[in-house]
């Protein structure tokens, strides 16, 4: 069974583009469908809406499962929380965040250690500290960049996964996990392999141009909503 643990929709949050996403929780599901994969993790940015959201229209297909979950901002970096059903702040220490996690019976997921986002913190070496950590990232880093999160991983004997990192519904399933259980289990006992393909840099350019268009659309009808 092959799982992508990583994406974003809609209701992920950006202080620029507004919404991370470009497309709604139905949206990514149907297209993970298309892919043939047997689930799917969606991690939007402050919130697991968006994945309750999906959990909950997924149920119309019987053998298809959706992973709750939230990408979260801690003072070290990014982290996901994988099978979590309430939000976490961010903006807390990591060991905190991750004991936070683990109450709600989830797993801390290291999600592109060594990507470099400007403004955003990633973990780097502090990915240790994570339940697993992802070594392959198909959008947001390249083959430099997973390869230092495979080499820490190996280093450290930490579970190895994967994940597309999809902000647009034609890049779900370039990349995830393959187990023959359930996938949240399958990670803690480090049952997995992982697959993967890189995101073209020309679709993550269009998916860019995309976000910076729509993000301009809302500015603008807001602006016109505040003026009548």
């Amino acid at each position: 069974m092959r799982f992508d643990i990583h994406m974003h929709t809609t209701y992920s949050n950006h202080h620029f583009w507004g919404k991370d996403a470009l497309n709604t929780p139905q949206e990514m599901v149907d297209a993970a469908i298309k892919r043939g994969l047997s689930g799917i993790a969606i991690t939007d940015h402050q919130t697991v809406k968006g994945s309750l959201v999906a959990k909950e229209y997924a149920k119309k297909y019987k053998h298809f499962k959706v992973i709750t979950g939230i990408e979260i901002k801690t003072k070290a970096g990014d982290l996901l929380g994988l099978g979590v059903t309430h939000d976490i702040p961010d903006n807390l220490p990591l060991n905190e965040t991750i004991e936070k996690i683990h109450k709600q019976g989830g797993l801390a997921i290291a999600p592109h250690p060594f990507g470099e986002f400007g403004l955003r913190e990633c973990l780097k070496e502090k990915a240790v500290k994570a339940d697993a950590i992802e070594v392959f990232n198909a959008t947001s880093c390249r083959e430099f960049q997973n390869r230092k999160a495979r080499q820490l991983a190996l280093k450290h004997k930490k579970v190895a996964v994967a994940g597309s990192d999809a902000h647009y519904f034609k890049v779900v399933g370039n990349a995830g996990i393959i187990c023959h259980e359930d996938p949240l289990e399958a990670i803690r006992k480090g049952r997995v392999k992982i697959f993967g393909t890189y995101t073209p840099l020309k679709t993550i350019t269009k998916i860019s141009l995309k976000k910076f268009s729509r993000s301009i659309r809302e500015r603008l009808t807001h602006q016109q909503n505040k003026q009548l």
